[in-house]
């Protein structure tokens, strides 16, 4: 249920900072990073579905520790992209 928001919240800063003037590296980068986020996100995906058929479902502490450090890495790679974008400036 947090990992919807977690990807809002780090769509949303995604697009926050694809509104500051990127060089063709920076966009690289940016590619680079979003291919990565996406097979990381198509894994988690794949675990989860195993652990449905299998019956392994993580208990409700575990769901909400997961959401707590999805949404402290968002936080925390927005924090960082804004610190460059500033930088850059």
């Amino acid at each position: 249920m947090q990992k919807p928001f977690t990807y809002a919240l780090l769509l949303a800063a995604t697009l926050a900072l694809a509104a500051c003037e990127k060089t063709p590296e920076d966009k690289m980068e940016s590619a680079k990073e979003s291919a990565v986020d996406a097979v990381e996100s198509m894994g988690e995906a794949m675990e989860d579905k195993t652990n449905q058929v299998l019956g392994n479902e993580p208990t409700t502490g575990e769901k909400i520790e997961d959401a707590a450090e999805d949404a402290a890495n968002a936080i925390d790679e927005a924090g960082e992209d804004a610190k460059d974008a500033v930088d850059g400036q």
